[in-house]
């Protein structure tokens, strides 16, 4: 390697930028390939297969799982890096995930729960508190299989309800060779793409597979669905992280972007409401899970999950083995996590 990157660092910056499997089979064939050192190269290769291998075996859990789905009758759509993987990434290999991601309905949170039971599977977070659940087939092995259960498209009090499930579903469309899977359209896809990056602060929004994820929507796309991708964005007030994402895209990767794209995609944003502000807040989107929740049964769920969560459950969010940690932990949580939920911001 050049300067003072070395070998082994250059490699954890790939795993980083979730770049190994895409850096691998796009390298191997150029004649440079052969200058790199030896020791990287094998990295690579066997980093690259590993990861081939793990895809093998999570795509047999999850047609097991979307059949199992389908026999109850229970919609749903495959999404983020799983979906994109079989539909835009020429080798789906090439597109790393620890997990995979499913949209569900509101309603369905309940039989999708008893489902994967049914399967074997353990739910490992709560289910109403984030938005989400997380399901995990105990293993032996090294390599977990693990789903993450969404029944908003986005944890993000700001982008949890930018696109629904019914108008997801109804834009969907079947994942090619993988029935019974569905996936988003491209234009939902990318929408997607643009706000996972800023939906968390904890994430890396330059990290390079989200940005190559961009890079490869944005070319499945014709011209006439990328305008009306950049006005559905402008609609829905997105249109700054969507931006962002795109030039991010140009800069990286030579993405070709319609200038009309861009323009459109400048269009100042409306300065927020109350209402709005108070809507894209942790207690506006609190207030409306409350209201939209299917029953009783789940709204006293969340709020056991939001102020009393398991002891179990803290234990392993805050990394202590001791019980005797818990009285701090339950503090922590309700001066820390609830006390957050229930800000205006």
């Amino acid at each position: 390697m050049t300067g003072n990157l070395n070998a082994n660092e250059f490699l954890a910056r790939c795993r980083h930028h979730g770049v190994v499997a895409l850096l691998f089979h796009r390298m191997r064939n150029n004649p440079d390939w052969q200058s790199w050192p030896l020791e990287l190269q094998q990295e690579l290769e066997q980093a690259s297969k590993a990861g081939a291998a793990h895809d093998l075996l999570r795509t047999h859990y999850l047609r097991q799982l979307l059949n199992a789905l389908a026999a109850k009758d229970i919609p749903c759509i495959t999404t983020k890096g799983e979906a994109l993987a079989v539909s835009v990434y020429k080798q789906p290999g090439t597109r790393p995930r620890s997990d995979s991601d499913l949209f569900i309905r509101m309603g369905d949170i309940a039989g999708v729960r008893q489902t994967v039971l049914d399967l074997g599977y353990r739910v490992a977070s709560t289910v109403y508190k984030s938005h989400q659940f997380t399901v995990v087939r105990p293993s032996d092995e090294s390599y977990s299989i693990r789903f993450d259960i969404h029944w908003r498209i986005l944890n993000s009090p700001r982008f949890a309800r930018v696109l629904s499930f019914e108008e997801a579903f109804e834009g969907s469309r079947e994942a090619p060779g993988m029935s019974p899977m569905r996936i988003l359209n491209n234009s939902n896809a990318l929408m997607l793409a643009c706000m996972h990056r800023f939906g968390s602060e904890r994430h890396d929004r330059d990290r390079l597979i989200w940005i190559y994820d961009v890079h490869e929507l944005i070319m499945a796309m014709d011209s006439r669905e990328f305008f009306r991708f950049a006005g559905r964005a402008v609609e829905r007030s997105v249109q700054d992280v969507c931006l962002d994402a795109i030039l991010k895209s140009e800069a990286c990767f030579h993405t070709v972007v319609p200038p009309q794209v861009i323009a459109q995609l400048q269009t100042p944003g409306s300065k927020p409401s109350n209402s709005r502000r108070f809507t894209q807040s942790h207690l506006g989107l609190l207030l409306v899970d409350w209201k939209e929740l299917p029953n009783r049964e789940a709204r006293v769920e969340l709020l056991r999950e939001l102020f009393i969560p398991p002891g179990a459950y803290l234990l392993h969010k805050y990394e202590k083995n001791n019980r005797l940690w818990l009285p701090i932990l339950y503090l922590r949580q309700w001066l820390g996590g609830v006390y957050d939920r229930l800000l205006l911001k």
